[in-house]
């Protein structure tokens, strides 16, 4: 009898629709090694506080676009179901072979494609989601910007360039740039998409407000908090009278705005909004929640700004096991609170303790990120400043040397961050202290 056998894909599960990758649910602000900078500076008289807190760590690790419920998006894989059909008989599985998200979603959008043309809403849709489980892939996010811009160039030419559809592609592909750490295309990704949104959503729409969070959050790591401020606020305002004040959106916003404020040096002010915040998160959430967590975080990141040392390390070192627990112990924001445990060190004067855990930081973040990322770079500067004080200063001069040129890259000639890490290597190479 004649045998047919069909190798038939069945998904698990669907991914959401709609909704931008969320990176994190707030921006942790960290804080930059700057202790032994500041006294030299002291000692000649000039009575600078050093280096300001760094930007939030990672990209994407920004505020960037949220989805639409409390979780992340994960996205979901599925199946190779080998069945045998006999006639007269009902079919029968032999056997099934799992199938990866990232291999799953390849072959919808090869097969969309393919049947119905590279212009069909079905296969650009099907295209989207290929980049969504490419950017949320570790090491796979520069592949999801090319798939992403792709994307972008299709919907122009067949959708517009301010349909809705071609804006929530932009502003995915904005927030990608970011967490490649590619911050000024990012940027400039961002205001054409917010500008754009705000132009034929208005200013009130959840993605118009969405994106301007995205652009407030790379503006701080591009080291312009200033700028981004005003953002940050706006969008809270907005949401909370939009969605009232115990909205999830809002919650965020006002994480995100604590941490600008942290950014700009206004710490009092940071510190007084995450002790209303935190509270708020732990009745909803629990205190070991990622949302919970990411404040109580930029709350540890702000003890340290004011010198409040003992009361920052144990705040820290809870959030640490509290995202150890949730996100894991590689999740950059698990990182970014390591980093700034690392500052309260340093500024206790426990200089080895402090290089130890910026080591692993750096390792961390190069397996994660690459050796060229932003936040690595800004770990490699911390180390440097901590290797100083260890006695270590061949060591933290190389490490400077890099920086500069990496600061140069990223950020364009004559950044501050470029110019503080050639002073300092200037300093050193000078044969000073």
């Amino acid at each position: 009898m004649p045998r047919r056998v069909h190798r038939q894909p069945e998904p698990v599960g669907r991914p959401r629709a709609r909704g931008c990758l969320k990176q994190s649910h707030g921006q942790e602000g960290e804080v930059a090694m700057g202790r032994w900078w500041r006294r030299r500076k002291a000692a000649q008289g000039d009575a600078g506080s050093g280096e300001a807190a760094r930007g939030p760590s990672g990209g994407g690790r920004g505020q960037g676009p949220e989805g639409e419920g409390d979780e992340v998006w994960r996205p979901a894989g599925g199946h190779i179901v080998i069945t045998e059909v006999t006639e007269g008989s009902p079919e029968e599985e032999i056997t099934r072979i799992e199938v990866s998200p990232e291999e799953w979603h390849t072959m919808r959008a090869r097969a969309a494609m393919a049947q119905l043309g590279a212009e069909h809403p079905d296969a650009l849709a099907a295209v989207r989601e290929l980049a969504r489980v490419l950017a949320s892939t570790p090491g796979r996010a520069e592949q999801a910007v090319t798939f992403y811009q792709h994307l972008a160039r299709s919907q122009w030419n067949v959708l517009g360039p301010r349909h809705q559809e071609t804006l929530l592609t932009s502003a995915e592909l904005a927030d990608v740039l970011h967490t490649t750490g590619q911050l000024q295309l990012a940027e400039s990704a961002w205001r054409d998409t917010f500008r754009k949104q705000a132009d034929t959503l208005g200013r009130d729409h959840l993605d118009t407000l969405r994106s301007a969070a995205g652009l407030a959050a790379v503006l701080e790591d591009l080291g312009r908090a200033p700028e981004a401020e005003p953002l940050q606020r706006d969008v809270l305002e907005r949401r909370t009278r939009l969605l009232g004040p115990d909205h999830r959106d809002v919650l965020t916003a006002a994480n995100s705005h604590a941490s600008s404020l942290l950014k700009c040096g206004r710490h009092k002010e940071s510190e007084r909004a995450l002790r209303g915040l935190v509270p708020r998160l732990e009745q909803r959430y629990g205190r070991d929640h990622e949302r919970t967590a990411s404040a109580r975080a930029n709350l540890g990141a702000v003890l340290v700004r004011l010198d409040r040392h003992a009361e920052a390390e144990t705040e820290l070192r809870a959030v640490i096991r509290s995202f150890e627990a949730t996100v894991g112990a590689q999740d950059e924001a698990t990182f970014t609170a390591r980093n700034n445990l690392a500052a309260v060190l340093h500024a206790m004067e426990r200089y080895k303790d402090a290089a130890r855990v910026l080591r692993e930081v750096l390792a961390g973040r190069v397996a994660l990120n690459g050796e060229d990322h932003p936040t690595t770079v800004s770990t490699r500067d911390n180390l440097a400043n901590v290797l100083i004080d260890v006695g270590r200063r061949a060591e933290a001069a190389e490490l400077l040397e890099r920086c500069v040129r990496d600061y140069r890259r990223i950020y364009g000639p004559g950044h501050p961050r470029q110019r503080a890490a050639e002073e300092k290597l200037a300093w050193l190479r000078d044969g000073a202290g």
